[in-house]
Parts: structure tokens; C-alpha cells; sequence
């Protein structure tokens, strides 16, 4: 089984399989759920999802699959381009895998970090349409 392949629904996949976006501006992104337009990512270990993963988390983060993008209208990724981008940076993680390691757990603090503060963002939304939902209601409020 190859290791990245066109996303199909009915197709085969690690039970270690991750998702990579393959069109638009977010190209590259790893994805835990499948969509229409991804690559499907299958590891043989979780060892090797999580390594994976998070390294395409890096890259696309750093906009490292900008320069790849084709397409005038929508642009996408050539799963070549992919593979190389990511074999390429696979080989760097792993001639420094412990700054590698330190890298990743950073992000991973940072994307948790992130996911808190948008979380808290619609929480602080919902308590300000909260505050006014008993106005709402009264006939009186709109005369």
C-alpha cells in the first residue's frame, strides 16, 4: 500500500490513516476527518501517524507548501509536491529527532492554546447574547 494517496471513500486505509487538504489556500493541512478534496496518509503505527501528522501540522503552518501551489482559480497541491515537501522535512526531523521532538511538543501546547482561546471566544459570545435574552422577548422593549 502507498503511503499518500487520493482520498476515496470506498478505498482501503491504515487503520493509522490521517488526511491531508489538498486544495485551496489551506492545502496541506492535516485533517483527522476524510473530505472530497484530501490525500489519504496511511501509517503503519500510531509512532508513525503522530510523526506524520504533526510535521505536516509544522509545515503547513509555516506555509512551507505555498511555493507548490498551482491552479489559477483553486489552487491545490500535486501529490509529487506533497510527497517530496514531506519527505524532504521528514529527513531533516530525523537527523535531529530530538529538537524534532521538542519542536513538536511545542506545538502541540500552541495548537492547545489556540483551540482554548477560540473556545473562550464563543463562550464570552454566547454570555453577551445571553445577557440581553430576557429583553428579547419583552413586547414592551420594542415600543
Amino acid at each position: 500500500m502507498q503511503k499518500i494517496t487520493t482520498y476515496n471513500p470506498d478505498q482501503v486505509r491504515s487503520p493509522f490513516a490521517f488526511f491531508i487538504l489538498n486544495k485551496g489556500m489551506n492545502s496541506g493541512k492535516p485533517l483527522e476527518q476524510p473530505c472530497p478534496n484530501c490525500f489519504t496518509f496511511n501509517a503503519k503505527s500510531q509512532e508513525e501517524k503522530d510523526h506524520n501528522f504533526w510535521l505536516c501540522f509544522g509545515l503547513w503552518q509555516s506555509k512551507t507548501f505555498h511555493p507548490y501551489l498551482s491552479g489559477s482559480v483553486i489552487p491545490f497541491i500535486h501529490l509529487r509536491d506533497l510527497n517530496q515537501v514531506i519527505n524532504h522535512a521528514s529527513e531533516k526531523a530525523q537527523s535531529s529527532m530530538a529538537n524534532f521532538q521538542k519542536t513538536v511538543e511545542a506545538l502541540k501546547i500552541l495548537d492547545q492554546h489556540e483551540k482554548n482561546y477560540h473556545r473562550n471566544l464563543l463562550l464570552i459570545s454566547e454570555a453577551k447574547k445571553a445577557l440581553f435574552a430576557n429583553y428579547r422577548t419583552c413586547p414592551s422593549f420594542y415600543r
